[in-house]
């Protein structure tokens, strides 16, 4: 049992025993200013418990203590890794222009107000000393760091990398926080961005279809303005589901029906809520085709 703390606005448990025993024992006082918990019909596919499930089925009491900072509350102003990130090209870039050695900022990583989110790069997702081919290959396609964080993060759970992703949209969406906005974008980049991993049946039946069904209950709860900003900033959802589409479309993944009818929900929910067409993969690979054709080398 927790109650409110007006000094710092946050629910704390440092209530009495004592105080305890007379809430429970006056729990029957409290039923008139209760009011019915709006459950809706089951088979209305529409009531607000079905739509909170659909938001939260993979997040985990022990994600969030891992997650979340110490005590589970946070503002819109707790950081995480991805501000020192940012910190660090700051400095690096300030030292490109000025030609000065600029200290490293401390970082916080003692302070608890942080989310404990692993790191993400999508930038470096080439193994080690490559070859050329595989530097090309995933270069790109970001299978080989897909397998690797799932492996060293979330210990082979897909669930648990599933997890994240809804924690991280609910951070954003509730929370006001843009670490949240951050994760998350870097986590749909991380998954849908893995052409390779799409012939595993596995990963589609326990990673691939959730996340994409997990995307669509998202984009169906979002404002319309966030949706809208998320369409148009550096066109990222854009570029990263118009790659997924021309993935699954090539793709000789024994899952391939699946995948492409949870892209078809996404695909109505885009249109029907922010009047945005994704593509078929065949209209993609056409206009990639024809783009090719203008400018390939003439053989004279």
């Amino acid at each position: 049992m927790m109650k409110w703390c007006k000094d710092t606005e946050q629910l704390v448990d440092s209530i009495s025993a004592v105080d305890v025993e007379r809430i429970r024992l006056g729990l029957r006082d409290l039923d008139s200013g209760l009011g019915a918990y709006p459950i809706g019909s089951p088979a209305s596919g529409d009531s607000t418990y079905r739509r909170w499930s659909a938001l939260t089925c993979f997040i985990t009491p022990a994600i969030l203590r891992r997650v979340l900072p110490t005590g589970g509350a946070f503002s819109s102003a707790t950081g995480s890794v991805y501000e020192d990130e940012e910190m660090e090209a700051a400095r690096r870039m300030l030292e490109q222009k000025t030609g000065l050695a600029v200290p490293t900022a401390e970082l916080t990583n003692e302070s608890t107000d942080r989310f404990e989110f692993p790191c993400i790069d999508v930038r470096h997702s080439v193994p080690p000393h490559a070859e050329p081919s595989l530097v090309c290959r995933y270069g790109t396609d970001k299978s080989w760091l897909l397998q690797t964080l799932l492996a060293r993060y979330w210990h082979d759970d897909a669930k648990s990398a599933l997890g994240e992703f809804q924690l991280a949209f609910l951070i954003i969406l509730v929370g006001q926080n843009f670490a949240g906005l951050e994760h998350w974008k870097r986590l749909l980049h991380l998954v849908l961005g893995s052409a390779e991993a799409l012939i595993d049946p596995a990963l589609n039946e326990s990673l691939f279809v959730p996340m994409l069904r997990t995307l669509e209950d998202q984009l169906s709860e979002c404002p319309t303005e966030f949706g809208s900003s998320v369409l148009d900033q550096d066109n990222f959802l854009a570029r990263v589901l118009t790659t997924f589409v021309l993935n699954v479309y090539e793709s000789e993944s024994p899952g391939k029906k699946a995948l492409e009818d949870e892209v078809d929900r996404v695909r109505h929910t885009l249109a029907r809520r922010f009047h945005w067409v994704l593509p078929s993969g065949r209209q993609i690979q056409d206009d990639a085709d024809v783009e090719e054709g203008e400018y390939a080398p003439q053989i004279v």
